[in-house]
């Protein structure tokens, strides 16, 4: 019993000390707490187990990798802009060669004197030609391109226009209309042709979004197949030519060959066709015995009207000659007499257009296209706009007051002089046909 409150004693002294020391106090010096134990008492002192702290490991904390996140773009893979392989049928289109039909005025491009007339004549050959560019540039292959004259029928064959090559499935270019044309495979032959040069030009255009339209669906791979066949149209604006003699191409060599009419449907004939209503010695005025209402070539040119988009009038010429008594009752006359060839026309074709033109120019001593006439003309542009017929005006004195050297008989052209005035006539129409539109 001594032992077990001596125990407690000694428990309730370090106890207190702890507290001490816990609560911040000091010792009081000289105050050391001493216990002598009894004589006979042996104390062991209690061996206090050290407590050795737990080794805690610092939790390192990696932070989480965050990769930014980044959008990837969407990336859409750009179109193929050339086939990987093109064909007909079965056959590589590198198997194939274009052949075009013989021009019919190429003989005279070989008349030393006569070639400078037909700057541009051979027209299905700039068909072919375009057709090879525009395959090379699908397939980075280039075919030959030949005449039907001049080279030996094969089975694969591009054909364009009415070339010498007989065709078999009923096919017969000869019956095409004007405006159409077809693109059809023929047997092994791929036949390009329409009614007229220019048609048969515009029939690559075709050929351009069909090929555009196949890459677009990722198509890189494309055979025209056995049984392919389409029917096209393109309107080429048919213009015809009223007038006097020049018109219709005195003073040329051969006036069906080398008048201004004849050598602007040359130069416009991706664009249009060209007429020729012209009869030499005619008037404007119906009270005269050569007054243009009363030929053969009105009649034909009324006949004609309700197929033709823009009729050019150019007469004035013989009117004026007429000058030496002139007055305004004449001038009122002739206004009247153009307004009614006008309506005459205008009611065969009511989406007609006009083109009133003045004299060519007069190198002679006479009173022929004179400076009288031009002003009568220039003024009579807007009484026909004001009555219901629209028209523009085209200025054929100041495309030809230089062309002395081109007049040999002063008044008429010879066939370089129908040239000059078919190639500026041909840009002025150019304006009409193809209007460039305002971007803004």
């Amino acid at each position: 019993m001594k032992h077990l409150k001596l125990i407690v004693l000694m428990c309730l002294v370090v106890l207190m000390a702890v507290t001490a020391v816990a609560c911040g106090g000091s010792e009081t010096p000289g105050t050391t707490a001493t216990t002598t134990p009894a004589a006979d008492v042996v104390t062991t002192p209690i061996a206090t187990a050290e407590t050795t702290p737990v080794a805690t490991t610092p939790v390192v904390t990696t932070p989480v990798a965050t990769t930014p996140a980044t959008t990837t773009p969407t990336t859409t893979e750009a179109l193929p802009t050339s086939f990987k392989g093109l064909k007909i049928g079965e056959t590589p289109i590198s198997d194939y060669t274009i052949v075009y039909a013989k021009s019919p005025y190429e003989a005279y491009t070989k008349i030393p004197d006569k070639k400078p007339y037909f700057p541009v004549y051979d027209f299905d050959h700039e068909t072919a030609n375009r057709l090879a560019d525009l395959i090379f540039e699908m397939t980075g292959v280039r075919l030959n391109v030949v005449q039907d004259t001049t080279s030996t029928a094969t089975a694969n064959e591009i054909l364009i226009g009415k070339t010498n090559r007989t065709l078999t499935g009923g096919v017969k270019l000869s019956d095409l209309a004007t405006d159409d044309y077809i693109v059809n495979v023929v047997d092994t032959k791929l036949v390009i042709c329409g009614g007229e040069y220019g048609t048969t030009w515009h029939a690559i255009d075709y050929l351009e979004t069909l090929f555009a339209d196949k890459l677009a669906q990722r198509e890189v791979n494309y055979a025209f197949t056995k049984d392919f066949s389409y029917t096209g149209n393109y309107h080429l604006v048919v213009i015809g030519c009223i007038g006097d003699s020049i018109t219709q191409g005195v003073g040329a060599s051969n006036q069906t060959m080398f008048s201004y009419p004849a050598q602007m449907g040359r130069l416009l004939w991706k664009d249009a066709i060209v007429h020729n209503f012209g009869d030499s010695g005619s008037t404007m005025r119906n009270d005269h015995g050569d007054a243009y209402t009363k030929t053969t070539p009105y009649q034909n040119a009324v006949k004609a009207a309700s197929t033709v988009d823009i009729f050019t009038i150019m007469l004035g010429t013989n009117d004026s000659d007429r000058f030496r008594t002139w007055t305004d009752r004449d001038t009122e006359v002739y206004n009247q007499d153009c307004l009614s060839l006008m309506d005459t026309l205008q009611k065969k074709n009511k989406d007609v257009k006009f083109v009133l033109a003045n004299c060519p120019a007069y190198f002679g001593s006479g009173s022929f296209g004179s400076a009288n006439m031009r002003l009568i003309q220039k003024a009579l542009l807007s009484i026909v706009n004001d009555a219901g017929y629209p028209t523009t005006f085209y200025d054929t004195f100041s495309a030809t007051k230089t062309l002395r050297a081109h007049f040999p008989d002063s008044l008429h052209p010879n066939d370089m002089g129908h040239l000059k005035m078919a190639e500026a006539f041909s840009e002025y129409l150019l304006t009409l046909i193809n209007p460039v539109t305002d971007a803004s």
